[in-house]
């Protein structure tokens, strides 16, 4: 087992990747990251203050200060392969820089780089987009490659498919990580240990924590009738009068798509079940939550109807707050808190699963 590495961090964001490795056990003895955002570079100096920035991965052309690299990772921007951009694939200004990170990888020769983008990635062009992946990849002529679309829902209540992609180079390391399951017995083991974690973790007077893979809230007021519950928590106390409007049912958290844009679908949906996982948090759409008695039927809500049930106060929609995003994403409270709330949004939008990295990075190294 290697507990020690070199790591370079392309396309790094906020450090989902870097924390990922950090939280699966993983010393970082020289850390190097490259990303164009400021707000970005921002977070994540903060809370990796040894790692050396290398600013535009496009200028990165010395690799001697960069000595011996053990793994790079990359989340390349995903807008010309995303269901909600142009689907240029490759030809786009920005999911090209692709070629960028295979250049640099042809240089370093990790022993292992591992790369997410979004599930369009296996559809653009109608394949073809990744069969240029894979034979970029091929041409190097050095590693064994394994990918899987895996989903946050597994590990968060929160709906992201994404694919994983991991190339071992050969003679040191064999593929092993993948395939990862929802039903997947040590899976499950890491993600009973995540959301403990996080429902570990100091609750503020508002907002919202995991139990049993739910997204719960708490309010400033106790009433029985405005606390948030787990559908698989217990039944609210059964009382005679007072409380609030749900005293007699409790309330649920229901999963809403942008609640200032009534007509806004992601894959058809607006509205989730109770119980299901949120929507993809994205950088284009805003997210919410309503707020609801366990006996009604939100899905698939008129817009006449809704805005009956909100005017009298039989149903309530808020923004999920950038700390609940935070939480949707396996980063700690407050990870991005020194930023104004917009780019929060946009930052975690971006950003990788920090609970599907660590799973992945203690598959790679611990297993």
């Amino acid at each position: 087992m290697k507990k020690s590495i070199n790591y370079l961090d392309l396309f790094s964001g906020i450090g989902g990747f870097a924390l990922g490795l950090e939280q699966s056990g993983i010393t970082i003895k020289r850390h190097f990251y490259s990303d164009i955002d400021t707000y970005a570079n921002r977070i994540y100096k903060k809370h990796f203050p040894k790692a050396v920035g290398l600013g535009d991965v496009k200028t990165i052309k010395s690799f001697r200060k960069l000595g011996h690299i053990d793994l790079i990772t990359f989340g390349f921007p995903c807008q010309d392969l995303s269901i909600a951009g142009k689907g240029k694939g490759f030809d786009g200004t920005r999911s090209c820089l692709f070629y960028e990170a295979i250049r640099i990888i042809r240089k370093i020769r990790p022993t292992h780089f591992i790369f997410e983008n979004v599930k369009g990635l296996l559809s653009n062009d109608n394949g073809r987009t990744f069969e240029k992946v894979l034979q970029e990849i091929a041409d190097i002529g050095l590693y064994d490659c394994e990918w899987q679309l895996v989903n946050t829902s597994w590990l968060l209540p929160q709906n992201r498919e994404r694919i994983y992609f991991i190339g071992h180079l050969r003679g040191f390391s064999e593929p092993k990580v993948f395939p990862i399951c929802g039903c997947d017995k040590k899976t499950i083991g890491l993600q009973r240990q995540t959301v403990n974690t996080i429902t570990a973790q100091k609750r503020d007077s508002v907002g919202t924590y995991v139990v049993e893979n739910q997204l719960v809230q708490e309010t400033k007021r106790n009433a029985q009738g405005e606390r948030i519950k787990s559908i698989y928590g217990n039944s609210v106390c059964l009382t005679s009068n007072g409380g609030g409007f749900a005293t007699h049912t409790g309330l649920y958290a229901v999963p809403v798509l942008t609640p200032d844009r009534i007509n806004k679908r992601q894959n058809g949906r607006r509205f989730k079940n109770i119980g299901d996982p949120s929507f993809t948090l994205t950088t284009q759409d805003r997210h919410g939550i309503m707020l609801v008695q366990k006996r009604q039927s939100v899905v698939d809500l008129g817009y006449e109807e809704l805005m009956s049930l909100i005017q009298n106060g039989n149903l309530t929609i808020r923004r999920l707050s950038p700390l609940e995003c935070e939480r949707l994403q396996g980063f700690p409270d407050g990870w991005t808190e020194s930023c104004s709330d917009n780019q929060r949004y946009k930052m975690l939008g971006n950003a990788v699963t920090v609970a599907m990295t660590k799973l992945i990075f203690s598959r790679l190294y611990n297993e």
